[in-house]
């Protein structure tokens, strides 16, 4: 049975019939790559799950840097932090297209976010629906997940790219200079062996810490992409 990523983003959204649904689970268990993917949509979907039930309460990562700044430096005007993340809408279906923290095991380090966007980055980011896929040649492949609107207006973009050997996760926002790094991260998946890698705090708290205030409907992200 060839099964596509439309079908097993249904799986996981549970949208499948009963009987399509166990045949459906009867292959990805004898295919190591299926289950890969499939863990990945499952992954995304209890992550913006989590999201959405958040209570609304001070961002961890804002409450980190308010604790090192009143033990490190003297006094200085409150900083206004943004409301936490509010994913209420049910994103489209490809937007679950990819789990950032859930492919391979290994380290995570975070990149440097002043580091450039490649062309083909930029073009993804400036044109690429979500859900969708696009080759980065002998680097990967960049798979967009999911665009957000957050609190002050601003348009922001999460990514991955997926390597042989390697998985790296990107927020970016708009600026009028450009494409900006708000989140950059990489794991190592180690080998060809498919293990779910553990932790997804940093990516969260990276959406919160911008305010994102819900994930943007497929019609919202066409005009946006289409100015």
């Amino acid at each position: 049975m060839q099964l596509d990523d439309e079908t097993l983003m249904a799986l996981a959204d549970g949208e499948l019939e009963p009987a399509r649904a166990a045949a459906v689970r009867q292959t990805v268990a004898s295919d190591p790559d299926l289950q890969q993917r499939l863990h990945r949509f499952e992954e995304t979907r209890r992550r913006l799950g989590e999201l959405r039930t958040a209570p609304e309460t001070e961002d961890p990562l804002a409450a980190r840097i308010r604790a090192a700044a009143a033990q490190t430096g003297p006094a200085s005007a409150p900083v206004a932090v943004a409301a936490p993340a509010n994913l209420n809408r049910r994103p489209r279906l490809a937007a679950a297209a990819a789990a950032v923290l859930a492919v391979g095991i290994g380290w995570w380090w975070l990149d440097d976010p002043r580091s450039e966007f490649s062309g083909p980055e930029i073009a993804a980011l400036d044109g690429l629906p979500s859900g969708e896929t696009q080759r980065l040649g002998d680097s990967g492949d960049l798979v967009m997940i999911a665009s957000f609107l957050t609190v002050d207006g601003g348009f922001c973009r999460e990514y991955e790219v997926v390597g042989s050997d390697a998985v790296r996760v990107v927020l970016a926002c708009e600026t009028e200079d450009g494409w900006l790094k708000r989140f950059a991260a990489t794991t190592e998946t180690g080998d060809d062996s498919y293990r779910p890698a553990s932790g997804t705090g940093a990516i969260d708290d990276a959406l919160e810490e911008i305010g994102a205030a819900g994930v943007m409907t497929p019609e919202e992200e066409a005009r946006k992409l289409a100015r």
